[in-house]
């Protein structure tokens, strides 16, 4: 191919550019067993090209991911890395005068832009075009990929979706999540358990850049910042380091929101699969009314393993934590049911588990607090008189359940005085 676009003629360049987007992507999509096969291939690949780099007038690589390719990085004349480069920084995002030229253009009406801001997303009557450009900079500016960087960049696909659509919608979410997070999420969801409400995630410079001999043995914070989760913190505050540590931190709201949508997603599907595995013992424990078991049984395969669900401390995400657990656990067996946000005329049930049990039917209605006790979720069942609506089944089991940031303790400190509220 380089012979033959060397020999084009009719005033063409005689010495081509080669541009190979991606290059990990035959490598991220492998399957494990496949990894070594497919590396061989593409390094095969890149000396070939090497050998021939003389003959072109500059090869562009670009990826997500950094392998050790012995065709690429080896060899007096490996290839430059210009990640961290400052004369690079500002290439792939729109900087502040971008923005600010944009405004001034025509190409958008951006008047038209904040009215709509005002009918459709609750902005108010006095909303004004430095409001818009500050939202606009919370929202989807603070890429800074040099500590040397002067400025932020925006992202650009995220800057021109919003304009279309008029509104601070989450495109990270759908267009931003790379194959290789994704798989890292499935492979191992336990592995994200961090506070990702810290403002900064310090990291040795060294290990930082050290390129990585296989898929499987990224650390989290580089493949954070691979994949654009993460970017350079450079909070002044951080230069006493001597250089010898890198801060990173979300550059912006739509990233970090985007980021718990996304481990919601998969601590869900987590919860629901180890509820399956716990089928037996959860029904088990209930059908036998043996409280302490099944509230261990909750703590220790459900509670104590998601961590990042509750950094929000509210009642929605312990409510989605317990009942994709519960839910897993009586949808593995037959004749059993969970559901949540149940409406009535009266109020709206937490979580209901309906039991048919040696043709007898029970049910469980769960009431969940944060950081309030469960004698007060209780009393909301009995005052609201939610279980008027099952008067017909055998047994009704009601069940007041609280959390806290110490859940073990908290669990526990409340068990009696659960048990001794249940009533049939």
């Amino acid at each position: 191919m380089i012979d033959a676009l060397s020999k084009l003629g009719d005033n063409y360049e005689p010495t081509p550019i080669i541009f190979i987007d991606e290059y990990d992507s035959p490598l991220i999509a492998c399957e494990k067993e496949q990894y070594e096969k497919v590396l061989a291939v593409i390094s095969s690949f890149f000396k070939v090209l090497k050998s021939r780099q003389k003959d072109c007038k500059f090869i562009f690589v670009t990826g997500v991911t950094k392998f050790h390719l012995s065709g690429l990085t080896s060899g007096a004349n490996s290839a430059n890395d210009i990640s961290f480069h400052k004369d690079y920084a500002e290439m792939l995002g729109y900087t502040e005068d971008d923005i600010d030229n944009f405004f001034k253009g025509k190409q958008v009406n951006i008047q038209g832009v904040i009215e709509n801001l005002k009918a459709e997303c609750g902005k108010g009557e006095d909303y004004t075009t430095a409001q818009l450009k500050q939202d606009l900079k919370d929202y989807y500016n603070g890429y800074y990929f040099t500590r040397g960087a002067k400025q932020g960049v925006y992202n650009p696909d995220s800057i021109l979706r919003f304009f279309y659509a008029k509104d601070f919608e989450n495109s990270w979410f759908n267009f931003g999540s790379p194959t290789i997070l994704l798989q890292q999420m499935k492979k191992n969801i336990h592995r994200f358990n961090m506070d990702w409400d810290k403002c900064s995630f310090p990291i040795d410079k060294v290990r930082f850049k050290l390129v990585h001999p296989s898929l499987q043995e990224i650390p989290l914070l580089p493949l954070m910042y691979q994949t654009g989760y993460l970017t350079m913190d450079l909070d002044p505050s951080h230069v006493q380091d001597n250089n010898l540590t890198y801060y990173l931190k979300f550059p912006n709201q739509e990233v970090k929101s985007s980021l718990k949508l996304i481990l919601a997603d998969f601590i869900a599907q987590s919860h629901h699969e180890a509820g399956k595995a716990c089928s037996a013992s959860v029904l088990d424990a209930l059908r036998k009314e043996a409280w302490v078991s099944f509230l261990n049984i909750v703590r220790s395969n459900c509670l104590a393993k998601a961590g990042y669900r509750f950094l929000d401390k509210t009642e929605k995400s312990f409510q989605g934590t317990l009942y994709a657990f519960l839910n897993g656990a009586f949808h593995a067996m037959h004749d059993t049911n969970a559901s949540a946000e149940r409406d009535s005329a009266i109020g709206r049930l937490d979580i209901v588990m309906e039991d048919q049990y040696n043709e007898k039917r029970t049910v469980y209605i769960f009431e969940l607090k944060v950081d309030k006790p469960a004698l007060d979720a209780l009393e909301q069942i009995h005052s609201k008189d939610y279980s008027i609506q099952y008067g017909t089944c055998h047994k009704k089991v009601l069940i007041g359940l609280t959390c806290d940031a110490i859940l073990s303790r908290q669990l526990l400190k409340y068990i009696k005085k659960m048990i001794k509220m249940t009533f049939k």
